[in-house]
């Protein structure tokens, strides 16, 4: 437990130190002024009473009290600079370290990102924080214990002239009491030490049971406020945050340091009277002059507080480091994704994709997502993907996007396995628009163009070709627009269809070789759907594009149609073979979303949407 616990410790200043040296040199010149503060006076009054004792002149006394004088100015001066400048520091620290562990979030591989080991740290640094844990709270207590040992070594420096006399120790009175100091020192720090194994005993077991809790507290928006006043959810989501559980936490910890401050204060009330009952015996038996009596009980005085403050800062340390142990773990998680070695050619468009015999188990679970899967995809062909829900279709992109790497089977492009190419250059060859993409609360421009630097003009053609253009008309501030008032006060709170027009205008800045489109309208109303789909070649030009949806009728403009089924591809082919077949899944499909769209329609609230299924014989429109 030692050991781990010092190496911990040491591990923690050492991060802290590369990230900011600046706050423990900070930290230490506070101890050192702090440790020494207390006991100026008393040496003061040790050299003073024993000046008069001894008959020094008043010149001789005013030299003394004057380098005492100095001496305290120095260090009241030295502590108040260090607490003015020693904050900055300590949270520039912190932040740094903080950034650090964000950085990693970022730039991990997804698939280490989706791990439940990952998970498990996230919450469980989150839970550490909420205890306290971090640059915070580490320097100030390593401040506090550099200030307890310089103290108690000071204090004993102040009892050598007391210590070192020829015939202090021929009497039983001192060993006797050096046992006695020895003892309580020891039952002290044993006492801490007990209150420090049990305390995170207790938050361990709560960490494991408060993951539900910590996602309720921490993840709820004002956005998920509808539902929860709808659905008057709040009693549900109090009851999950186990108040009791969070009671018990607190109501067991205050039980074991208010026993272990109990036991502090006694022993600390012995040690001090023991001590004053051995000065005073010293004295009567003549072995203390009066200044000698002075000086030696304020050194034990001085003894005992740094004592108490070593005894509750080495605990208080040693717990924040256990604390920061996690985002240490976080740090080091190693990457599941191995970096190829082979480099894509600057400007290279053409894409060529191969899925091989392709299976996909997701971590945790038997069942694969996709099984066997072989799939050909060349070079500017526009393909089509369909099937109903949990078919594996997203999980094929994130494989093609190397999410993740399959169990078995290869992915190619362009004839080569995508494990052999260099990890940040492949994933430059895709603009993708996830199904459940994300926005940042940064100005419009900035997340089209994924840069503080950025093409306006190109970005803004961007966002007309994505049926974004009426809206930017009418925002103020223009490409300069803040999405979201989570950051700024003028920012603009967009709709769910307008947030997937931004995020398609993003697809389209990037320009990447391949473009793909997971349910790209299923937040537009119909018109813009229509206008998408109706100018979508013309959007995607000649790249290669897979595009995944529900709505069988926006597929038709694609070369090919895959149908997905329980991970596996069960059909393939244009709308006009797949329609044929009538035992298809497809046609299966199509007939079941066919009857939403019948003549029936009322044209008044409707538009028709041309040619979509001259194949079956009927006219479809789309109700708004």
């Amino acid at each position: 437990m030692r050991g781990r616990n010092g190496r911990i410790l040491s591990r923690c200043l050492k991060e802290i130190w590369e990230h900011e040296p600046k706050s423990l040199l900070m930290a230490g010149g506070l101890a050192v002024a702090e440790a020494f503060l207390p006991l100026i006076p008393a040496v003061l009054s040790w050299l003073f009473v024993e000046g008069l004792e001894t008959g020094r002149s008043f010149s001789q006394l005013a030299v003394i009290a004057g380098i005492g004088v100095a001496v305290l100015f120095g260090l009241n001066g030295l502590r108040a600079k260090m607490q003015q400048c020693g904050l900055p520091y300590t949270e520039n620290c912190n932040d740094r370290m903080e950034w650090e562990y964000g950085e990693k979030t970022m730039t991990m591989d997804y698939a280490s990102l989706d791990s439940q080991e990952a998970a498990y740290l996230r919450a469980k640094i989150r839970n550490d924080y909420n205890w306290g844990s971090g640059a915070y709270f580490m320097i100030p207590q390593f401040q506090q214990l550099c200030s307890a040992v310089l103290g108690m070594i000071a204090a004993f420096v102040m009892m050598t002239p007391v210590l070192t006399k020829r015939d202090f120790w021929l009497h039983w009175s001192s060993p006797v009491f050096l046992v006695f100091a020895v003892a309580l020192t020891g039952l002290s720090a044993r006492s801490q030490e007990r209150v420090f194994v049990k305390t995170e005993a207790l938050r361990e077991e709560y960490d494991k049971k408060s993951a539900r809790s910590n996602w309720l507290l921490y993840n709820l928006t004002y956005k998920e406020g509808k539902d929860i006043r709808i659905y008057r959810a709040k009693p549900l989501i109090m009851s999950a945050l186990r108040e009791a559980e969070r009671d018990c936490m607190v109501d067991g910890e205050s039980r074991l340091e208010g026993r272990a401050g109990a036991l502090d204060g006694c022993i600390s009330g012995l040690l001090m009277g023991g001590s004053y009952f051995f000065i005073v015996l010293r004295a009567l038996q003549g072995m203390l002059s009066a200044g000698s009596v002075v000086l030696f009980a304020s050194a034990i005085y001085r003894m005992c507080e740094s004592l108490k403050l070593l005894a509750r800062s080495r605990s208080e340390i040693f717990r924040n480091a256990r604390r920061m142990e996690s985002s240490f773990e976080y740090l080091e998680l190693p990457g599941l994704l191995a970096d190829g070695p082979l480099p894509i050619a600057e400007g290279e468009r053409a894409v060529d994709i191969e899925f091989r015999n392709v299976t996909f188990c997701y971590p945790g679970s038997k069942l694969p997502a996709l099984s066997h899967f072989s799939m050909h995809l060349r070079p500017g062909e526009k393909i089509a993907v369909v099937g109903r829900n949990g078919s594996g279709k997203t999980t094929m992109i994130k494989l093609l996007c190397r999410l993740y790497d399959p169990q078995e089977g290869q992915i190619l492009l362009n004839g080569k396995d995508i494990r052999e190419y260099r990890y940040e250059e492949y994933l430059r060859m895709f603009s993708v628009v996830f199904q459940d993409f994300f926005l940042l609360a940064l100005p419009l421009g900035e997340n089209v163009a994924g840069a503080k630097q950025y093409d306006r003009e190109r970005v803004r053609s961007c966002l007309e070709k994505a049926g974004f253009g009426a809206r930017l008309a009418r925002m103020k501030g223009g490409l300069d627009t803040s999405l979201y008032r989570i950051l700024s006060e003028d920012g603009v709170e967009i709709s769910g269809g307008e947030a997937q027009k931004i995020a398609l205008a993003r697809a389209l800045y990037k320009n990447a070789p391949m473009v793909i489109l997971d349910e790209p309208t299923a937040a537009l109303d119909p018109i813009s759907e229509y206008e998408i789909y109706s100018g979508f070649r013309n959007l995607i030009g000649s790249r290669t594009a897979l595009f995944i949806s529900h709505r069988l009728s926006s597929c038709r403009f694609c070369d090919r149609i895959l149908v997905f089924e329980d991970g596996q591809l069960v059909q393939e082919g244009t709308h006009e073979e797949l329609w044929r077949d009538r035992r298809g899944l497809y046609s299966r499909m199509w007939e079941a979303q066919a009857q939403y769209y019948q003549e029936s329609c009322v044209r008044s609230d409707s538009f028709p949407m041309p040619d979509l299924d001259s194949s079956c014989g009927k006219s479809v429109c789309v109700r708004d």
